[in-house]
């Protein structure tokens, strides 16, 4: 037990380690004492933050697909983060990257702030670690965690994929109260403004074949939406939670390195299931021992 109790201790320093190394260099790339991207705006590296904290500063979609600080999620995402685009940038990216590592701190994985993915996704300002939160929320708090689906619909859409996983395993709760929060904000969002998300559904629709800058998974949609569906459906049926943030990540329009953020979501559910399981195999230690000692 002494050996188990060490590794324990060992893997709680390398935990905290690694935390505090991210959380390092994050400051480190604020503060302009290490380099990120070249070049660095002068409001710092949080390019895709910033396109959603300035969308309303002129037409919703006028900077074009691709470009950096380009808006290119759904009217009413815009709409209802409406309240936070009034704050100052400063203020604003500060809540939005302190949300996002409180994410990771709720999922109990903060350590994987050293992880490339996570770091590159909270310094840039994209929403995987928020998608993350949204995979874990909606597992272990269903049925009314799965209203969480909404983010991935309302924004890149296909990721939404996962709300599948309640269908199969029967959760019919959860996945009516998934789309049906869904539906009803789109239903608010079009009566309010309709002429947006014939905007938006245009810029989508023109450039669903257009080339990302980066890849990691260099295979179109259109292949990778099947194998996506297929991996939810293996990860509900078999009860294997932590292939469900895979599956969402490979429904990803694109699977580029801040999309990696989504496998914080796969440890924090992986770990919880093994977890779960120790109690068991715990209860068998003294047994053994008892019988060794007799």
């Amino acid at each position: 037990m002494a050996v188990r109790a060490g590794g324990l201790t060992r893997w709680a320093a390398l935990r905290h380690g690694l935390t505090m190394a991210g959380l390092l260099y994050i400051g480190a790339v604020w503060l302009r004492l290490v380099p990120y991207a070249e070049p660095v705006p002068s409001y710092g590296p949080m390019f895709d933050a910033y396109g959603i904290w300035n969308a309303w500063d002129g037409g919703l979609y006028d900077i074009p697909w691709l470009e950096y600080e380009a808006y290119v999620y759904s009217p009413a995402f815009a709409q209802l983060i409406y309240p936070l685009t009034l704050l100052p940038w400063e203020a604003f990216a500060a809540l939005w990257t302190g949300l996002a590592i409180a994410i990771l701190f709720w999922m109990r994985v903060p350590w994987m702030l050293a992880f490339p993915g996570v770091v590159d996704d909270i310094l840039r300002g994209n929403i995987h670690v928020f998608l993350a939160g949204v995979v874990v929320l909606a597992v272990r708090r269903q049925p009314l965690g799965a209203g969480a689906w909404a983010l991935p619909l309302l924004t890149k859409v296909t990721p939404g994929i996962g709300i599948l996983w309640h269908a199969v395993r029967g959760e019919w709760r959860a996945f009516v109260i998934g789309l049906g929060l869904t539906a009803g904000i789109v239903g608010a969002s079009v009566l309010v403004a309709p002429d947006l998300w014939a905007e938006w559904i245009g810029l989508l629709v023109a450039n669903a074949g257009s080339d990302p800058r980066i890849q990691v998974v260099p295979l179109p949609l259109l292949v990778r939406l099947p194998v996506a569906v297929a991996v939810v459906v293996v990860a509900a049926r078999w009860d294997r939670a932590w292939l469900l943030p895979i599956g969402v990540m490979l429904a990803l329009p694109n699977v580029w390195t801040s999309s990696l953020a989504l496998l914080a979501a796969a440890a924090a559910l992986w770990l919880a299931q093994r977890q779960s399981a120790e109690p068991e195999s715990a209860k068998r230690v003294p047994e053994a021992e008892t019988n060794s000692q007799s």
